[in-house]
Formats: C-alpha cells, structure tokens, sequence
C-alpha cells in the first residue's frame, strides 16, 4: 500500500459528461471510465499511494475503507494490466 502508483505519459484523454475517455497512444488501445474511476484518475494526475487513493475516495463517497480498497485494487489492477498505471517506489 506503499508503492507510488502513476500513471502512464503515453495516455491521451478528454472528458465527456464527467467519465473520462482514454487512448494508449503506443497501441491505440481506447478505454472509458466512469465518474468513481474517473476520480481515481483525477486523483493519480500526481503519484499516489493505494492507502492515499482510499483515503481520498472515502472521504468523497459512501464507502467503508475496506470495501473502497478491495475496489480500487481491482480497478488499479485492471489499469495495469492494459498498460495504463505503472508503479514507482
């Protein structure tokens, strides 16, 4: 919970309705987030830690620290493995 999270240079982005649509510039790839991940990716504009991201969020949103971190992990998940988060320490 620790490590950085950033995000990665080689995305393009604009905001549509308050969701966020993205494309990997390297591959082309295309991806919409909706308004909570949207946030997460407002929130990651600076290099954050899981336990930053929860923090933030809960404060935001009606969510139980527990439940926020288990969706964020997944979400941060997903992000990494389509090559749109990387990790610093």
């Amino acid at each position: 919970m620790s490590n950085l999270i950033r995000r990665q240079e080689n995305m393009i982005e604009a905001s549509i309705d308050g969701e966020t649509v993205m494309m990997n510039a390297d591959s082309g790839h295309y991806y919409g987030l909706d308004s909570i991940a949207t946030r997460i990716w407002q929130l990651l504009e600076t290099p954050q830690t899981l336990q930053d991201l929860v923090n933030a969020l809960v404060k935001e949103y009606e969510v139980t620290p527990e439940q926020c971190e288990s969706d964020v992990t997944a979400f941060l998940q997903d992000m990494r493995v389509n090559d749109i988060l990387n990790s610093a320490s």
